[in-house]
């Protein structure tokens, strides 16, 4: 197959099941594990999965592998490969797979390997090559550089930082909520708590994620964006204002956030609307993929914002991050998230995080009770800290008022 004994080597160390080790793979993300086996017993298309660094793409890639193996698939049919590992850099890997007889390839951070696409492509169109390919990958930007060579061969799905859900799986004490929102998603942090990890963290996303990609001229700026931003939750800002700030051009900016967003550092929100100029050139709202990433920047402060925060990272789990917009109507009249369902079915979806019924009431906008573009507003939500009675009318419209806890738990269900 052409590979020399150091790669052959680091193959062999890649995968200990080929000799019957195993490995302490700690709490399951059994989330992910069962999309994976939906994905792979139904599709023959090569799967990717997204999402940050250290966010646990690996862990779950080797909780599927031995999950494999329970289920009787032999060792030697499953391969592994750490792309990133220096001794495979020069491996023929299309070669090599193609005259492999596995059932199963993992390849790991495959963004670090050249002419991946080609390989790929090459690879699922041979016409007696029938073994399932799964990729990682750090950068959403693979998705783009897949839809030339890869469309119709590939699907993918994404990794997140631990839901509320999961992170009460590695994390106990009687103050979920909170920490959940002090701590944020990364589960090696979850778990260990090292205080200057996630510092640790965002250098390596930028050095070697972000820098590698693309021709930054000064890093510094990068940080500046994330700062600027993590204060600015739940408020529409612009590349413009930013530039302003920061002193440097508004081009720059709206570079700079592509690559955090290609990172999964941050998310963005558009305005609602029915003209498409009015929806990409009107400011945005930015939101953390992790909690505990946007207080590393400013502290464990602002709590209000960090449950929007909080309530957009639930509703994309539950929606999909491109069906989340907000609504403004003009000043101190804006609604937190607007959630399309389907053509003309959307959702109000306000943070309003108080114990105080009444102040949550005077506090909603005049527009979170008037209806937008003739749409069907299937119901109206408001997410509180705890609040008991869970319905009120204004008028003859109904709104629901829901703890954040019990969002976080099980979301909500519509009409």
């Amino acid at each position: 197959m052409g590979i020399n004994s150091q790669q052959n080597m680091s193959i062999e160390l890649l995968n200990p099941w080929f000799e019957g080790k195993y490995m302490d793979l700690g709490i399951k993300r059994s989330l992910y594990l069962d999309q994976i086996s939906t994905l792979c017993r139904t599709n023959r298309q090569i799967l990717f999965l997204f999402g940050s660094r250290r966010v646990g793409k690996t862990v779950i890639i080797f909780q599927y592998i031995y999950q494999l193996l329970s289920e009787g698939v032999p060792p030697r049919d499953i391969l592994y490969l750490s792309l990133d590992n220096t001794n495979l850099h020069n491996l023929d890997l299309y070669t090599y797979l193609a005259e492999s007889n596995f059932k199963y390839i993992f390849l790991d951070e495959i963004h670090y390997f050249p002419n991946r696409n080609q390989v790929l492509k090459s690879l699922y169109d041979l016409p007696l090559f029938k073994s399932k390919i799964i990729c990682s990958g750090s950068s959403s930007k693979l998705i783009e550089d897949n839809k030339a060579l890869l469309t119709g061969r590939s699907t993918y799905m994404n990794v997140y930082p631990l839901s509320f859900n999961e992170f009460r799986e590695f994390h106990h004490s009687n103050n979920e909520v909170g920490d959940y929102l002090y701590y944020g998603g990364y589960p090696e942090y979850v778990l260990e708590k090292q205080p200057n990890y996630l510092n640790d963290l965002l250098r390596d996303i930028i050095e070697k994620d972000i820098l590698k990609s693309h021709n930054v001229q000064n890093n510094r700026f990068l940080f500046d964006i994330c700062q600027i931003l993590a204060k600015q939750i739940g408020f529409r800002t612009s590349s413009n204002k930013i530039a302003k700030v920061l002193g440097i051009d508004s081009k720059t900016v709206i570079n700079y956030i592509d690559y955090l967003k290609e990172v999964r550092l941050i998310d963005q929100v558009y305005q609602y609307s029915m003209s498409l100029n009015e929806m990409l050139y009107a400011p945005k709202k930015y939101y953390f993929s992790d909690l505990g990433m946007r207080n590393s920047f400013v502290g464990f402060s602002d709590v209000g914002s960090l449950v929007e925060n909080a309530v957009f990272l639930k509703l994309s789990a539950l929606y999909g991050t491109e069906n989340i917009y907000y609504f403004s109507g003009g000043k101190s009249n804006e609604i937190d998230f607007v959630v399309t369902l389907g053509q003309d079915d959307i959702l109000f979806v306000e943070s309003k995080y108080n114990n105080l019924r009444e102040s949550v009431v005077n506090s909603l906008s005049p527009q979170f009770f008037k209806d937008i573009y003739q749409k069907n507003i299937k119901e109206r939500f408001v997410i509180t800290d705890g609040i008991i009675d869970n319905k009120l009318s204004v008028g003859h419209t109904e709104v629901k008022l829901i703890p954040l806890l019990n969002f976080l738990e099980q979301g909500f269900v519509t009409k």
